[in-house]
């Protein structure tokens, strides 16, 4: 009876590495919080909560010290910009130091997996394998998920919107920002006052 209780209890030990995230959705632009001097660009940016961190991203990334803010561009011209994450007047963090600073620890879950195999059974040396190979995989998709959906250099078309996630340090977060795009055909800067809901 113990065997059993003791190898169920290994098999629920295994599946707690993963990574379960959602894709970002466009947030309304009925809610507009940053209108440029052209007429048809908007541009929307939501501060996320510890609840949207877990829905979106599936790790706290407010409590490793940082505020993520959702932003949509909403390009309903006929011309094209240039964004960049440089042209936040934020100072932004990488997706790919974020996603490193939330990684489920692959090393500290095996050693205490082979902790266990060395006190109570040589069945923990199962999970422990088992558990760290989940958690590097785990940590590939996010870093993937991060990356994919972390603001980068792009070109926002006309007629299209596009969604981006800013990493920002809590410690340099403010409500109201500035959002510098290009014009394509002008190489003209075009400035956008941003404010997050």
């Amino acid at each position: 009876m113990h065997k059993y209780i003791l190898i169920l209890g290994l098999a629920f030990l295994t599946s707690c590495a993963q990574y379960q995230s959602n894709p970002l959705t466009t947030l309304p632009s009925t809610s507009v919080y940053g209108e440029s001097h052209i007429a048809g660009l908007q541009v929307t940016a939501r501060a996320y909560t510890k609840a949207d961190c877990k829905y979106f991203l599936d790790r706290d990334v407010i409590r490793k010290g940082y505020q993520p803010i959702q932003v949509t561009v909403n390009n309903n011209t006929n011309k094209t910009f240039f964004f960049s994450p440089d042209g936040i007047s934020l100072p932004t963090v990488s997706p790919k130091e974020v996603a490193k600073r939330v990684h489920t620890s692959t090393a500290g879950r095996i050693a205490g997996y082979g902790a266990a195999a060395l006190v109570a059974s040589p069945l923990f040396a199962i999970p422990a394998v088992v558990d760290g190979m989940k958690s590097a995989d785990a940590n590939h998709i996010l870093d993937e998920d991060f990356l994919a959906k972390g603001a980068k250099d792009q070109l926002i078309f006309p007629q299209t919107s596009t969604n981006m996630l800013l990493f920002i340090p809590r410690s340099a977060y403010q409500e109201t920002f500035q959002i510098t795009l290009i014009d394509e055909t002008t190489d003209q800067p075009v400035k956008i006052l941003a404010h997050t809901r």
